[in-house]
């Protein structure tokens, strides 16, 4: 026995392995709906956006088609490929033509809690349609209530979790957004809750790997993929998206009495041993982060920027993120802010409306990557520097998805990428963790396609800029 939406993981299997396989009847209708109306649903969507000012692309057309189909499916949209306006527009047809009464849309963060509602209240204003539905949102700091009648219920899967399960029982749909955190046991719970739902759908910009546990895991929850829309596809092919050029600067800092120190830790280190190999690469980080060379370096260039920058930093609790804030707020001309988990939603979207607002490129937000790598939406953004190590795929993709709005008169996205050369001694102990980590962010640059520049630079008392 196997979840039910890993049937595509099966037909994979049977089809590489030459394996004979046959759905029953019954079972074809749960996967897909071969009777929908396709031109009911093209003459709906053409209708629906002929008052106002809104166009549907080609691919989003595809994408809602896909999902209506499916039913129960997951869907790879890059960062600037539309993902909230698909989702409105599989709701709108869904109340308009399916008499769908309850529909649950979750999301990972408050921030996009609201962000979602209002995007969706703002898509009616655009399509000159009545908004005839209700809603409410449910988040920390907003009063909760006993009973929910509205059309659509927008949640972070946090303060969702808390519901009981008749909160779930008579919710028609499901979505999903960035529904590769559903690995998360409060999110496996709330989809499973939803036992009722005809229609479980999964957004993400950043599907996990084939083949991997985070895949299967969430194909099991959801459904498969039907539809994918690459950050390459949307930048080459649409030209509906900002491309981003990617600068590795390669820094060696370090004198050789510290080096040596570096590399006799990787020697003494068992090939077993992970807890002896995360000791080192702390040890690593705390090198780099203490190194006032590599400090003054960054800060440096950040401040020579022309145009807003976003500055990413990974640890809250050594607070290299405050001290680099600190730096430049306290020596730069420029408008500086600083954001991390602790910064309430509120001022958050203070921040980001200050940096779209500025016209003159003068606004510096310095964020961690757990509130700023995913679901923000600022067009004027020009620079993006990651100042702490990282080798995360998926969150190598929502960094880069953050510099792909489409602004006017932005040609392209600058993001500027540092790596800790600590090389040293040779054998399998020469390359240290950071560099390590560094080399494996390149190669996610180039398996997307984004044009990658790398740069050796060697930081003493004199280095100039």
């Amino acid at each position: 026995m196997i979840p039910f939406g890993l049937w595509s993981e099966l037909s994979n299997i049977c089809l590489k392995e030459q394996i004979n396989l046959l759905f029953d009847e019954k079972l074809n209708g749960h996967i897909c709906d071969k009777s929908f109306d396709e031109q009911a649903f093209d003459s709906y969507i053409r209708k629906l956006v002929s008052n106002g000012d809104m166009k549907i692309r080609k691919y989003q057309k595809e994408a809602v088609l896909n999902a209506l189909k499916y039913k129960k499916c997951c869907m790879e949209v890059s960062t600037s490929g539309g993902k909230t306006f698909i989702s409105y527009l599989i709701f709108r047809y869904l109340i308009d033509n399916e008499n769908v009464k309850k529909i649950l849309f979750v999301t990972p963060n408050t921030n996009l809690t609201t962000q979602s509602s209002e995007k969706f209240i703002e898509y009616d204003k655009k399509n000159g349609v009545d908004t005839n539905w209700t809603y409410a949102n449910i988040h920390s700091g907003i009063k909760k209530k006993d009973t929910y009648s509205e059309t659509i219920i927008f949640g972070n899967y946090q303060s969702l979790c808390k519901k009981p399960a008749s909160f779930f029982a008579d919710v028609d749909v499901i979505i999903e957004d960035e529904c590769h955190h559903s690995k998360s046991k409060s999110i496996k719970r709330i989809t499973r809750m939803c036992c009722n739902a005809k229609y479980k759908i999964g957004m993400t910009g950043t599907f996990p790997k084939d083949g991997t546990y985070e895949s299967f895991i969430l194909q099991s929850y959801l459904g498969p993929v039907v539809y994918r829309l690459t950050q390459h596809d949307l930048i080459n092919r649409y030209n509906f998206a900002t491309p981003v050029y990617v600068a590795s600067f390669e820094l060696k800092y370090l004198d050789s009495i510290k080096l040596d120190a570096l590399y006799q830790l990787r020697v003494r280190r068992e090939k077993e041993d992970v807890t002896y190999r995360n000791e080192v690469y702390q040890e690593e980080k705390n090198q780099a982060r203490k190194s006032s060379l590599r400090f003054n370096y960054i800060c440096d260039m950040i401040k020579s920027t022309t145009k807003n920058s976003l500055v990413i930093f990974s640890d809250i609790k050594d607070s290299y993120g405050q001290k680099v804030y600190n730096e430049l707020h306290e020596n730069s001309t420029k408008n500086v802010y600083y954001i991390d988990g602790s910064i309430p939603a509120k001022v958050r979207d203070e921040v980001k409306e200050a940096m779209e607002n500025d016209k003159d490129g003068n606004t510096i937000i310095v964020a961690s990557v757990g509130c700023f790598s995913e679901g923000i939406d600022i067009a004027n953004l020009w620079n993006i520097f990651l100042i702490e190590s990282t080798k995360s795929d998926n969150t190598i993709s929502q960094i880069l998805g953050r510099g792909m709005r489409i602004y006017e008169g932005k040609d392209k996205t600058m993001m500027i990428d540092f790596v800790d050369d600590f090389r040293y001694g040779d054998g399998r102990n020469t390359d240290n963790y950071l560099y390590k980590h560094g080399k494996e962010r390149q190669n996610i640059y180039r398996k997307k396609g984004f044009p990658l520049s790398v740069f050796s630079v060697t930081l003493n008392n004199a280095t100039l800029l």
